[in-house]
């Protein structure tokens, strides 16, 4: 019997290159397998392209030369990252990965009730988590908390420090948050 799925166009989450370093090579293929919509700025473009990946929209604050003649040039409204996320949503995408070594704490909080992003780089996956988050994690698993909403409670983690905490044991765990949501990061 075949695992091969059928992903609908569009459904499989967009990836936002920010900086294309953020991840290994071999992370970044698996982001990939799939062939999400890719958004890139002029800063990241040529790395993308040099990479072999195809870019399919292209956030840019003056008229560049394209190479591939499918892309969508965006004039930036705001920051190249609030364009991208908002040509998202308006695309009824339902997720987003963002390439970055930046956490963009705030962006991801500002969005969170309109597209599920997550920020991936240095190592870790940064996502947006509503108060009373529950995972799956095996004993000793590392869970950090970014942001502005501070945990309320916890149970099943230990904490370690300001925003760091492991898993007690094997099994569920959950973060409730000061505010509505809080971004929780696990490595990668």
């Amino acid at each position: 019997m075949s695992s091969h799925h059928i992903v609908k166009e569009d459904q499989e989450p967009a990836l936002i290159i920010v900086d294309i370093d953020a991840v290994a090579q071999g992370y970044l293929d698996q982001l990939l397998e799939w062939s999400p919509t890719v958004v890139t700025d002029a800063a990241s473009f040529e790395g993308a392209i040099n990479r072999g990946i195809k870019v399919d929209v292209l956030v840019s604050k003056e008229p560049l030369t394209l190479p591939q003649d499918h892309i969508r040039v965006l004039p930036v409204n705001g920051t190249f990252l609030d364009t991208a996320l908002r040509y998202l949503i308006d695309n009824d995408y339902p997720a987003a990965n963002i390439l970055s070594k930046d956490t963009h704490s705030a962006l991801l909080l500002q969005y969170a009730q309109m597209i599920n992003a997550a920020v991936i780089g240095n190592g870790t996956r940064i996502f947006v988590a509503k108060s009373g988050f529950s995972k799956w994690g095996p004993r000793g698993e590392q869970v950090y908390v970014y942001g502005p909403n501070t945990v309320r409670s916890a149970m099943g983690l230990m904490r370690q420090d300001a925003n760091r905490y492991i898993t007690a044991k094997d099994g569920f765990y959950s973060i409730h948050f000061t505010g509505p949501y809080g971004l929780v990061g696990e490595q990668l």
